[in-house]
């Protein structure tokens, strides 16, 4: 299994398609020549406190003693998407919403100064892991959209409960055959008795 970084990791595959994710900021001041870094801007500078997304690890590596962006907390960890987790978590498709999501929220409780990105998230999880647990139970089912309908981290954990959970009926199944083989046999070697046997059992 494919163990999540929940640590930047220089080496993981994983954690570099996590910060390559997309996320709202602004300019902590004017930027010359840096208009291109927003499509939809027709000035090739940008001025203090321009609102555009950029890819997660540029906040990250950006120096933090005079940084030239503030990232934003996006909306699928706002208070109003709080309360539709709280309501229901399983019904929400977090895969839709964010294919990285608890990575991503992780790494963004650096810029949360109220602390609720990680209380989310660890409700979030809480809940979701019960009923993800409950469809591990059901190994091959077509109908589940796994892709919609959890996020990365969440994927891993459901393939390898399937995985174990077939492993352990093939298990039983083993188990049942060899207890009935044993059974068979304990029956032929009371029926192979010697005369001797049989004369001793009887007086």
């Amino acid at each position: 299994m494919n163990i999540p970084s929940y640590h930047p990791n220089y080496y993981s595959l994983d954690d570099i398609t996590v910060t390559q994710e997309r996320v709202p900021c602004r300019t902590t001041q004017d930027l010359h020549m840096m208009g291109f870094l927003d499509a939809s801007e027709k000035s090739t500078s940008l001025s203090n406190n321009h609102r555009l997304e950029l890819p997660l690890w540029i906040m990250v590596q950006q120096d933090e003693r005079s940084p030239h962006f503030e990232a934003q907390i996006p909306d699928i960890y706002s208070a109003a998407y709080k309360e539709i987790y709280k309501a229901d978590a399983n019904y929400v498709e977090l895969g839709a919403l964010c294919k990285f999501y608890y990575e991503l929220g992780i790494y963004l409780t650096r810029y949360d100064n109220s602390n609720s990105v990680s209380e989310m998230l660890h409700n979030t999880a809480q809940e979701r892991l019960k009923g993800l647990k409950d469809l591990c139970q059901n190994v091959g089912n077509e109908s589940l959209n796994i892709a919609s309908k959890f996020e990365f981290i969440e994927r891993l954990l459901y393939n390898e409960g399937c995985k174990t959970n077939q492993l352990f009926d093939d298990w039983l199944q083993e188990r049942q055959v060899h207890i009935k083989s044993t059974e068979i046999a304990v029956n032929i070697r009371k029926r192979k008795r010697s005369p001797e046997g049989e004369t001793q059992e009887e007086q």
